[in-house]
């Protein structure tokens, strides 16, 4: 990907905030309409996909967790939480913030800075797991130590467990545990599996370049 591309990428979010705001004025409704939809249908900030397109590590004070383990082979996987993009109400109303967990990997010998290069990426949502229940049970019998309960997700067969409580603990949210949580409700009675939300950034930054301006 060109240099050019990069730079839509990274600024993309604005574009599209501004063509949307402003109207757009060489640009008809139904363009408009377009633009506010994949602006909405994005995972994370414009920034996240200019770093995993250029295979940058993500570093700096959104950086709210991090931790380091060995890989087999000499390399390294560093898993980080920071925060989402902000999101909306159809009334303008700011949303609650979300937050996305990142894995990167880098090779053997490879420094972990911002320049990486970071040989792979995984995306999940740190807010939510996704829950697929036994059958007979009920999503109202999965709750954890925060008070936090699942509930039915939308046109999905799993059920859904917001971290909102738990992402509200005094002296904050614990990310360090949140993975071993997950692992944990595999073993709750009423749970056949868990698993982070993951989120497909490649498709995504494919959707950003389809709809960026040539």
């Amino acid at each position: 990907m060109g240099q050019r591309e990069r730079f839509v990428l990274f600024l993309v979010g604005a574009l599209l905030g501004v063509l949307v705001l402003l109207g757009g004025k060489s640009c008809g409704s139904e363009k408009k309409d377009q633009l506010r939809m994949v602006r909405s249908s994005l995972s994370m900030a414009p920034m996240m996909y200019d770093y995993a397109v250029t295979k940058k590590g993500f570093y700096g004070r959104y950086v709210l967790f991090e931790q380091v383990a060995d890989k087999q082979g000499g390399g390294k996987v560093r898993t980080l939480v920071t925060g989402g993009t902000r999101r909306y109400s159809p009334e303008g109303k700011e949303l609650p913030e979300e937050h996305i967990l990142i894995k990167e990997t880098y090779a053997a010998g490879v420094a972990l800075a911002e320049p990486g290069p970071v040989e792979s990426y995984e995306f999940t949502f740190a807010d939510r797991i996704a829950v697929k229940l036994k059958p007979g049970r009920q999503a109202a019998e999965v709750k954890v130590a925060s008070g936090d309960v699942a509930a039915a997700w939308a046109g999905h067969e799993e059920v859904l467990l917001r971290l909102d409580a738990w992402r509200k603990l005094p002296g904050g949210a614990p990310w360090g545990q949140l993975e071993a949580m997950v692992q944990e409700l595999k073993s709750h009675p009423a749970v056949a599996d868990a698993r982070l939300v993951p989120i497909d950034w490649q498709a995504e930054a494919e959707l950003i370049k389809a709809n960026s301006p040539k």
